[in-house]
């Protein structure tokens, strides 16, 4: 009796951890591209971010000093140009709690809080805001987790667990908001740091190449983030040792972006380089902390604003 329950024991903890393997490598469900699927759709939409960093940039907002309320946009955006002077890391939070939305708001209070060492608390603050009525804090989260990958005091275990739990965040983003652009670049990214073994980098290459065809789709769209997944996704490839088609969606970035240094660098690099340059920067058979600045999202509205 206790030989046969051991059996089936065995039994059903293989058919678990084969259940599992499978669910780690089965593909991702993307949704279709069509003529149905509008710009809205992929939310990219950063002018308001791009106005009010062009408006701090030229001066004419006036910094204002702490108050007990934000009653309007006017009176937060001058509450922000005080942050940004003071690094006034509370009134940031408040500016966050009375615009969940503004990206620029939410932005700068993770990069000062994680810059200070403060990402606990940070995640705290995340967890107290309507995360699915503002999927753009739950960005911010999946972001934070990003960050926390810099701490060079955690191993590759904890390493592990800070990117999926990034990818569970961005997730239930896309369950929401299928064809969220920066979700799907963000899941991607994540999975492309992934050590080659762990059967992680065909999830990278599906959702960068869902990246890559909307920018051809809105090539007349100018944004930093359209080289950025051309060269993302170029690494992926590389990574898993498709050098010649990395190589090729290198070329076709940089023949439309020659101006962006990354993909520059990898041209240069050519064939011969191009693993050794992508193993460099993604890893490849250990898991690879991504560059610091790599959640800088800002970047794309302070361009956007300057090509206006």
């Amino acid at each position: 009796m206790k030989k046969m329950l051991l059996v089936l024991l065995l039994f059903y903890a293989l058919v678990l951890s084969m259940w599992g393997y499978q669910q780690w490598t089965k593909p991702y469900a993307l949704p279709k591209l069509n003529e149905d699927v509008k710009w809205a759709d992929y939310r990219l939409d950063f002018r308001e971010e791009a106005i009010l960093h062009q408006a701090v940039q030229s001066g004419e907002i006036t910094p204002l000093a702490p108050v007990s309320s934000i009653e309007h946009t006017e009176m937060a955006d001058q509450a922000y140009m005080y942050a940004l002077e003071k690094g006034d890391i509370a009134l940031l939070k408040q500016l966050v709690t009375f615009s969940p939305a503004q990206l620029a708001y939410s932005t700068s209070l993770r990069i000062q809080m994680t810059e200070a060492g403060r990402t606990e608390e940070l995640m705290d603050f995340w967890a107290q805001l309507p995360q699915d009525e503002y999927p753009d804090i739950r960005l911010q989260k999946a972001l934070t987790y990003i960050d926390m990958l810099q701490d060079p005091s955690i191993g590759t275990a904890k390493l592990g667990q800070y990117s999926y739990q990034s990818i569970a965040e961005l997730e239930r983003i896309l369950d929401a908001y299928p064809y969220d652009w920066m979700a799907h670049y963000a899941r991607g990214i994540n999975n492309l740091y992934w050590p080659v073994g762990l059967k992680r980098i065909d999830k990278a290459i599906q959702d960068l190449s869902f990246c890559v065809s909307v920018a051809r789709s809105y090539a007349d769209r100018q944004t930093q983030l359209w080289p950025m997944a051309y060269t993302a996704l170029g690494d992926a490839l590389v990574k898993k040792g498709e050098v010649s088609q990395g190589i090729k969606v290198w070329s076709e970035g940089y023949d439309r972006y020659p101006d962006f240094a990354e993909l520059e660098e990898r041209m240069r690099a050519g064939e011969e380089g191009a693993v050794k340059l992508v193993a460099s920067m993604r890893g490849m058979e250990q898991f690879q902390r991504p560059q610091p600045d790599l959640t800088h999202i800002q970047q794309i509205w302070t361009d956007q604003s300057a090509g206006e």
